[in-house]
């Protein structure tokens, strides 16, 4: 097993431990805000609670960063409004940083409009948020660090659903297959669960369009 295996399982297990993974087997499924209909719902902002948990995905996350991006590539830390903001902040405050706020809609008219914060013109950023469906959201925020002449050099999540059409630019720690993994060989989720994420895995877009979601970006 490689390190970012390793890695990926430990955190899928932190995630499973701290009751941050909703299934639904039968009635209306979750339905994120990107139009996806979803029988999981991955709630990461409950593990900002769990101060142990909290610090172990802390180290996880910094040496994938460290492994991915070179010491000194960027300059600060770019949190995505508003769930984001708990977990940029540790990773800025971990690195010695700045950080910044990425607003999902400006508050004015000048170049950092859409920024709590502030940062001068070309300055290397890595933008965090705690997790990604499609990556839609990650991307219309790598843009306006750009408008406002940030360079983004990465983008960082702790968990990526790994199954829905995203950029494949975006680091992460772990995905739902981890999960789904990690629950069936430790028995951390019922068997209808289990049965119901094993569908939805294999043609997400499919699952969601049967079941009032959109069916592609």
């Amino acid at each position: 097993m490689t390190d970012v295996d390793s890695s990926a399982e430990e955190t899928a297990r932190i995630i499973l431990d701290c009751g941050a993974v909703h299934t639904r087997t039968g009635g209306e499924p979750f339905f994120f805000s990107s139009g996806w209909a979803s029988p999981v719902f991955v709630d990461l902002k409950r593990l900002i609670s769990y101060p142990q948990a909290r610090r172990r995905l802390l180290a996880l996350a910094l040496d994938r960063i460290a492994a991915e991006l070179p010491a000194g590539s960027f300059q600060q830390v770019a949190g995505c409004e508003l769930a984001g903001v708990p977990f940029a902040t540790i990773v800025a405050d971990r690195l010695d940083l700045p950080l910044v706020v990425a607003l999902k809609q400006a508050r004015g008219f000048d170049r950092l409009s859409q920024f709590e914060g502030t940062f001068e013109p070309g300055t290397s950023t890595l933008l965090v948020d705690d997790l990604t469906t499609d990556g839609r959201t990650k991307q219309s925020l790598k843009a306006a660090l750009e408008r406002a002449q940030a360079h983004v050099v990465g983008i960082f999540v702790f968990f990526n659903y790994g199954i829905f059409p995203a950029a494949a630019d975006i680091l992460s720690l772990t995905t739902l297959a981890d999960v789904v993994r990690v629950a069936e060989r430790d028995g951390m989720l019922a068997a209808d669960a289990l049965r119901n994420l094993k569908g939805f895995a294999e043609d997400a877009p499919r699952w969601s369009h049967r079941h009032g979601g959109i069916a592609g970006i």
